[in-house]
């Protein structure tokens, strides 16, 4: 069965009042109203239809907000309550008494068990430096202490001044001289003594100190670093300073009389000896301080 199509009322009716009214321009323009008339209730309701959704939307956004700013202020009423019930509780005789009950099984350790703090130890040592400079200090003394004071790791500060270039205190700062022979009365210094080691460290501060006495113009005088130095090969290398010949010997081979001579090489490089003067046909050599 065929369906019966549908006509739209407000549109038929102008239609029928176009047809009534003749086909002419009077006509055409009934028509044209009866279709705006039709758009224009269509624009209505859909701009209704959004206001409508749009109010709805921002209705629920605001009763969202104040949700969550009655959710803040419920939890912070409630949480202030809860700060002043426990503090209340605190003060409270019978809660601090419970309290003084269940800590009374902690056990006190006594003064001498609790954790103390390591103290340092300090001991006298047996004798003043270390045998070497102890050992050198004693056979320098015997030699040079009628004439000259002996001061012992003198920083070079105490006797050397920087004139220019403050950089220089600073590269003084922490250099010491083995020992300083002064004149006994004037008190002004005469010569420096540096015990010199094998390392490289010992070797740079060796040079520095060099180059120092070599600017201030006045000797310096190294031994190495050995517990064995005689008297004779300390005056011996003092005897510019102490304005005294070195001590003559004679060979015990040949009864000639002796040199002294310094090893350059070999394990006893730096060393001193007595050599005869008749060497190499006479092999006589001792070690100075050592008796023939």
């Amino acid at each position: 069965m065929a369906s019966i199509p549908t006509l739209n009322f407000p549109l038929a009716c102008g239609f029928a009042a176009g047809i009534q009214s003749g086909s002419g321009p009077a006509g055409r323009e009934v028509m044209i109203k009866t279709q705006l008339c039709y758009t224009s209730g269509h624009m209505t309701g859909f701009v209704t239809f959004i206001c409508l959704i749009g109010g709805t939307t921002m209705l629920f956004r605001f009763l969202r907000k104040r949700e969550i700013e009655a959710f803040r202020e419920a939890d912070i009423s409630a949480f202030e309550d809860f700060k002043l019930a426990r503090d209340k509780k605190l003060r409270d005789p019978a809660v601090l008494k419970a309290k003084a009950v269940a800590n009374s099984n902690v056990v006190s350790l006594p003064a001498s068990e609790t954790f103390q703090p390591i103290q340092p130890v300090f001991t006298l040592k047996k004798a003043l430096f270390d045998e070497v400079h102890r050992l050198f200090y004693q056979r320098l003394e015997k030699v040079a202490a009628k004439k000259y004071r002996i001061f012992v790791g003198v920083p070079l500060e105490d006797f050397i001044r920087v004139s220019q270039g403050k950089t220089g205190e600073h590269v003084l700062r922490g250099r010491k001289l083995s020992f300083l022979l002064c004149n006994k009365n004037t008190m002004t210094v005469a010569c420096g003594i540096q015990l010199r080691g094998s390392g490289s460290d010992f070797g740079r501060q060796f040079e520095f100190v060099r180059k120092l006495f070599s600017q201030i113009e006045k000797p310096l005088i190294d031994f190495p670093l050995i517990n064995n130095i005689s008297e004779e090969e300390i005056r011996e290398k003092l005897h510019e300073v102490l304005e005294e010949s070195p001590l003559t010997r004679s060979c015990p081979k040949c009864s000639r009389e002796m040199t002294m001579l310094k090893a350059v090489a070999g394990k006893n490089a730096g060393k001193s000896f007595w050599v005869c003067s008749e060497f190499p046909s006479c092999n006589g050599i001792a070690r100075i301080g050592r008796l023939p």
